[in-house]
């Protein structure tokens, strides 16, 4: 191996590295490195964005799903935000069945967390308040979740709800009256989302440690530049060496074609009966002096 393609590689994977830190130091991958997925999740879109980020913020999607349900079961089900922000997931049977009851409507709105309760104490929102409801139909009346007890490892008939989060959220909290009620939850972190199971609906929102100040994380474009342009230098370098491989392999290729083709030397042909009579015959002839 070539020293040109030895530290040809070895810049690569120094800039990935360097490129990796960049990408979760400041939280653009809050906990993992780039390599724990295939790029950083959308801007964030909020329905009341801090200030820095309202020029560039685009509103946020409701969603909204219709599933027939039977008169003793209910199939598995799961509805979405059309930006993915919000998520609810029902398992087989995580709907109780009511006569007369032939589907049930489910739909998230999002909200201002600040506009529904106080923040809970030390932390702060880390995104959108979400709404999320379910009725029967026709009679538009409220589902029932099974009253079981829901846990992250045993999800029972409970409800998932999943939430994408802004910047580091830590806790999913569900609003019961007029304060929040936490849900024991878990963190996709590559994915900034934050996930947990639930035995009723209503609002759900995401809180994070309280920065001093109340000023948000800077903004993560500087990262999500430094993320691309790492990503390019990799996929660039990557082309590069199997440029270079499939030349190399061609010239092996050609060569041993050129050896294979040169023309064995032709081979003595067998004498035939015709040609060992004559030279019997010039044998005999022959002056012996020429011996």
């Amino acid at each position: 191996m070539s020293w040109k393609r030895i530290a040809s590689g070895v810049a690569i994977a120094a800039l990935y590295v360097v490129v990796a830190q960049l990408s979760f130091r400041d939280g653009l991958v809050p906990t993992k490195p780039l390599y724990d997925g295939t790029g950083p999740p959308p801007p964030y879109r909020w329905v009341n964005p801090p200030p820095e980020l309202a020029k560039t913020n685009t509103k946020p999607s409701s969603g909204s799903g219709t599933t027939p349900i039977g008169p003793k079961h209910s199939p598995a089900y799961n509805v979405n935000t059309d930006d993915a922000q919000a998520s609810v997931i029902f398992p087989p049977d995580g709907i109780v069945p009511m006569p007369g009851q032939t589907s049930m409507k489910i739909t998230l709105t999002p909200l201002d967390p600040a506009t529904v309760a106080s923040s809970p104490p030390g932390l702060d929102y880390d995104g959108n308040a979400y709404k999320i409801m379910a009725v029967y139909q026709p009679s538009g009346k409220p589902v029932d979740i099974p009253n079981v007890v829901c846990s992250l490892t045993n999800a029972n008939a409970c409800a998932t709800v999943v939430l994408r989060y802004a910047f580091n959220a830590t806790k999913l909290y569900r609003l019961d009256g007029t304060s929040w009620t936490e849900v024991p939850s878990q963190r996709a972190t590559s994915a900034l989302q934050i996930y947990g199971n639930t035995n009723k609906l209503g609002v759900f929102a995401a809180a994070g440690p309280h920065v001093v100040g109340g000023k948000k994380p800077k903004s993560q474009t500087g990262n999500i530049i430094a993320f691309a342009v790492g990503l390019v230098a990799i996929l660039f370098g990557t082309f590069l060496a199997r440029v270079r491989a499939s030349r190399k392999r061609r010239a092996r290729e050609a060569g041993k074609g050129q050896k294979g083709s040169k023309k064995a030397p032709p081979k003595a042909q067998k004498e035939g009966t015709k040609e060992r009579r004559q030279r019997r015959k010039d044998e005999e002839q022959k002056p012996w002096w020429r011996d």
